[in-house]
């Protein structure tokens, strides 16, 4: 077949075979593109999911009862005959300063010497309704305790009672961090509980993650060893750097449990044991170490309280 014969040839087939013949290779290369990037979107909407469902559900639940954590109902204020003796007769005068009697005992072997004996004092809320005097009053005599400032708490003993009870200033104020610890022998008195922080979930929001067994040498090496840190919290100075996450700790000898020390931005820690607000400067080195350490180091969990522990089911 000469070229003229084959030229005549390919002028009788139609254009559009031609045409299709032409692109065929073209569209089929599309097709295949299509393919693979539908099949590359729906791995990537499966990677996507999957780390939103980790990060939703890192930590495992725990259901705790109200009675371990908070309560909607309001408590009902007690009558004076079903109060005990130390809330009775919590405000006791020493010398000038205003002590509140509480819970905490202290151990027969740790009273030390005679301050004096005074008149606590007490009010009944019910009598002043009722429209009576409302006053009461109980002798007592008032100790120090050993190893920790008069400054700081005293020790009550009611008359008819055996048991010597803890009194704290209400209005003490450290002028350091190492006086705040020497005052309270807090190396030996204080107890570390757990650390709590509010993680992000991305789907349903804030919730309250647990860490415990936390190394106390971690929390006195990085927040309590910068001893020349300066108490420089004011009452009236609402602007406080933003908590980041809160050490729970107990201090029993006084009358404290699960009470804040709260690790700040700024590389501040912020305190209410004594019920006095206190703030100082640990260093934005010391607090990122700590944050760094409870996060990525210890275990956690998510805390949901419940008046019935047994109604909630984790999804």
């Amino acid at each position: 077949m000469n070229a003229r014969i084959f030229s005549d040839a390919m002028s009788e087939i139609d254009s559009k075979y031609i045409n299709e013949a032409l692109n065929y290779k073209k569209k089929a290369n599309k097709s295949r593109w299509i393919k693979w990037g539908a099949m590359a979107a729906c791995l990537c909407l499966l990677i996507s999911g999957a780390s939103l469902y980790h990060a939703e559900n890192r930590y495992p639940v725990k259901v705790l009862s109200d009675s371990a954590g908070y309560s909607d109902e309001i408590a009902e204020l007690p009558h004076w005959e079903d109060m005990e003796i130390y809330n009775q007769y919590n405000q006791i005068f020493v010398d000038g300063l205003e002590y509140h009697a509480n819970w905490g005992e202290i151990p027969t072997e740790q009273i030390g010497a005679k301050i004096g004996d005074v008149v606590a004092s007490g009010w009944d809320e019910y009598a002043e309704i009722a429209g009576k005097d409302a006053h009461r009053y109980c002798n007592a005599t008032v100790y120090e305790i050993q190893n920790i400032s008069s400054q700081c708490a005293v020790a009550v003993q009611y008359d008819g009672t055996n048991i010597y009870h803890a009194a704290v200033n209400i209005s003490y104020r450290p002028e350091t961090l190492g006086q705040f610890i020497e005052d309270l022998d807090l190396q030996n008195n204080l107890i570390v509980n757990w650390a709590s922080y509010d993680y992000h979930k991305p789907i349903s929001g804030y919730a309250s993650i647990r860490f415990e067994c936390l190394d106390t040498n971690k929390v006195w090496d990085l927040m309590l060893s910068n001893t020349a840190a300066v108490n420089e919290f004011d009452d009236l100075d609402f602007d406080l750097p933003k908590e980041i996450l809160d050490i729970c700790v107990s201090v029993p000898i006084l009358g404290y449990e699960n009470i804040s020390i709260s690790v700040r931005e700024d590389g501040y820690i912020i305190t209410n044991i004594l019920s006095t607000g206190k703030m100082f400067y640990v260093g934005e080195g010391n607090t990122k170490a700590f944050v760094d350490y409870v996060l990525d180091e210890c275990d956690g969990y998510e805390i949901i309280y419940s008046s019935n522990s047994g109604d909630y089911t984790p999804e």
